[in-house]
């Protein structure tokens, strides 16, 4: 853009100052954010520039997800989506598109990445009353809001190349997630799309572009594209194909072809839930609904279908979409999936899975000036079964394999549906029967045993459709050793179940044996009465254990029982030794030797896990070389100490109990280096009491 010439004077200086802050405000207005989910086990990111996901969570593991599940694993599903937007536009096409096929994924100024922000940050509501997002008008237990529009052709004083030409919409994104155990691994986003020009869009399309890559971030060895090339592809579509259900209108996505990642097997998903235009449901899953609603308007149902190209190198179908024409065809003509079906879940195999997938609605005959399109999307992710666990579990996509990503699809839907109400004629989405609240629970560490406290808040939950309280029980759930290594401390056993005595389903147990005889107990800076009692003995230290517990219900007709999330109230614990006061006990260390790599260790040099034990509240820990030389120093305190290593970022999750007199390191100096084989000298001074002891260890390699 050229700048006019002005002469100098006060006018010019007066007109630098007006450039200078406008150039300022537009920094200022503009702002990325980007916020997680959290109440639910499916960790996905959404931003307020419309992408989804966090591309570069594989080369930085730690910090927000990107669509980990499930949450806290490791076990990544996505590396950037976003919609994409076309229309007919007095007879020229134009598209815009959130995120489009790029190594580094969003990137301000970017080509393809075109929806900017106005400021505002990524909000947040929800119905829990004990949540700080707390609001009335909330809908699920976590909403996540963003809101972002094409039609700015400059961001941050960044022209966005090939972007002269928006639709003008403003699209407002609102993501819904609850902790049911039924929703733990999925997240409904509903996109409001206005359009703000003064022109009618044509024959609109709406599509749902994805990157979707299952893989462990932690415990892979591999880079680069090998990470990205492994991937197993399919779709269950309208025809319920490959008997995987009825119109489902779900992509979907696994690891095919990883063979040195042994984490936990998974699906990823998106759906095309539904949309809503002019008033009525617009999409082929409800025309025989609203059939009679369709033919007054003199509309057909849209048509749904996917699309996949080659990250790199494609041609004729495998071509990416190099242009808006190239976009619009990709979301308006139907993609011959027939055709590739088997090629999509078997070039994994090969190392060269590595698909880009495009989900599409519409058309949308015709959208007038200031008037709004809705559509719905899921994204979902579910376990394979037991049986297809383990490396050779990953190369089996069948009905059999699916169902659990079958099941949360379907619930996908039963929420979006909700209860139609015959009263007002309407549908009232997001309603349906729910389990009982979730307990609070905590757990106190003694040597060895693990002691397990809930409330009982979950026995007086009434069901919104029922209107009926009908609890019935508590079932305690505990990981098992080794899960955290694989990614699957959310695969919890079932250790402990506990009923009334007159439900209709259970053992009729009773509380009996959990129910602290002098009424409810508390904790220093925790207000929740704990009702119940449940001591867990044979802890051994060094590793970690996941501990939750849910309350269920009796169920009612046509449901079956439905049980509170095991993730909501997830507690992590390391047993191990309590605080050693005034060093009163030989302070140890283990295992001694250290062999590489230990039992509990991650895959790599930088998720080892050496732990001093018996240590003081409150200690200096200092390992030397036998020539005196300093390695590393640590500081020591039992009441906020959570763990300083990856190790913890990498396997581990939040809230943590530890034992107290327990300090892990990673067998790294304090200039970053790993350790060679020999032997190491430590001292372990009591900052209270002043008193020392030193010890020895080895490193065998």
């Amino acid at each position: 853009m050229s700048i006019p010439y002005i002469k100098p004077g006060l006018s010019f200086i007066f007109v630098i100052l007006v450039m200078l802050f406008c150039r300022d405000t537009v920094h200022a207005q503009y702002q990325f954010d980007r916020k997680a989910v959290e109440i639910s086990n499916m960790g996905l990111s959404i931003t307020n520039v419309g992408t989804l996901g966090r591309p570069n969570v594989r080369n930085q593991p730690t910090g927000l997800p990107s669509m980990e599940f499930p949450r806290g694993s490791g076990t990544e599903h996505l590396f950037e989506a976003g919609i994409w937007l076309g229309a007919r536009v007095e007879g020229s096409i134009r598209v815009s598109t959130a995120a489009v096929t790029h190594p580094a994924g969003y990137d301000t100024g970017t080509p393809g990445f075109e929806f900017t922000n106005d400021g505002r940050v990524v909000a947040e509501r929800s119905t829990l009353v004990d949540s700080d997002a707390f609001a009335t008008n909330a809908i699920s237990h976590q909403d996540l809001l963003a809101f972002f529009t094409d039609s700015s052709r400059v961001v941050n004083n960044i022209p966005i190349p090939g972007h002269e030409q928006p639709l003008y919409a403003d699209v407002a994104l609102e993501s819904y997630n609850w902790n049911f155990g039924f929703a733990e691994g999925l997240s409904i986003l509903r996109y409001d799309i206005t359009n703000r020009s003064n022109d009618v869009w044509e024959d609109f399309y709406v599509g749902m572009y994805s990157d979707m890559v299952v893989r462990n971030v932690n415990t892979t060895l591999d880079t680069g594209s090998d990470f990205f090339n492994k991937g197993g592809f399919g779709y269950l579509d309208e025809d319920g194909r490959e008997d995987g259900g009825d119109h489902l209108y779900a992509l979907y996505v696994f690891d095919l072809g990883s063979t040195d990642d042994p984490s936990f097997n998974t699906y990823a998903a998106s759906v095309v839930l539904g949309a809503e235009y002019r008033g009525v449901e617009f999409h082929p899953r409800y025309e025989d609904l609203y059939q009679e609603e369709l033919m007054d308007m003199g509309l057909q149902a849209p048509s749904v279908h996917p699309s996949f190209w080659l990250y790199s190198a494609g041609s004729g179908d495998f071509s990416r979409p190099a242009d808006d024409l190239d976009r619009y065809n990709r979301m308006a003509q139907p993609w011959p999936m027939h055709r590739y079906r088997d090629r999509l879940k078997t070039d994994g195999l090969n190392s060269e899975g590595n698909y880009i997938q495009l989900h599409s609605i519409g058309p949308f005959p015709s959208v007038e000036p200031d008037s709004t399109v809705t559509v719905y999307f899921a994204f979902v992710a579910a376990p394979k079964p037991d049986e297809y666990q383990g490396i050779q579990g990953k190369r089996h996509d069948n009905a059999e394999s699916r169902i659990h990503l079958v099941e949360t699809i379907d619930w996908a839907f039963r929420i979006f549906e909700g209860q139609y109400d015959t009263l007002s004629g309407e549908r009232n989405r997001y309603l349906v029967p729910e389990p009982p609240d979730v307990p609070r629970m905590r757990v106190e560490l003694e040597e060895g045993t693990a002691v397990v406290y809930w409330d009982n808040r979950a026995e007086f939950t009434v069901d919104p459709i029922s209107g009926e309280m009908d609890f019935a029980g508590y079932r305690v759930y505990r990981s098992k050793l080794g899960d955290d290594l694989r990614g699957a401390l959310s695969d919890r056993q079932l250790i402990r179940e506990f009923d009334t005595k007159d439900s209709p389903i259970g053992y009729n147990t009773g509380f009996d044996e959990v129910l602290i005889p002098d009424g409810p107990v508390r904790f220093p800076g925790d207000d929740t009465d704990y009702w119940y009692r449940l001591p867990i003995e044979g802890m051994l230290s060094g590793w970690q254990y996941s501990f939750s517990v849910t309350a269920f219900d009796w169920g009612g007709e046509g449901v079956g029982s439905l049980e509170s999330s095991q993730t909501a109230n997830a507690v992590y614990v390391f047993p191990g030794t309590t605080p050693n006061v005034n060093l009163e006990e030989p302070v140890g260390v283990y295992p001694n030797p250290y062999r590489i790599n230990a039992s509990w260790d991650g895959g790599t040099p930088f998720t080892r896990k050496l732990t001093f034990f018996n240590l003081p509240p409150n200690a200096e820990l200092i390992i030397y070389t036998l020539a005196g030389e300093i390695v590393a120093k640590k500081t020591h305190h039992s009441e906020t100490y959570q763990g300083d290593i990856r190790w913890f970022n990498d396997l581990s999750g939040n809230p943590r109990v530890m034992s107290g007199g327990e300090h892990h390191w990673d067998l790294l100096s304090d200039a970053n280096q790993d350790l060679t084989t020999g032997l190491y000298l430590y001292t372990v001074k009591d900052l209270d009491s002043g008193n020392v002891q030193r010890g020895r260890f080895a490193i065998i390699k």
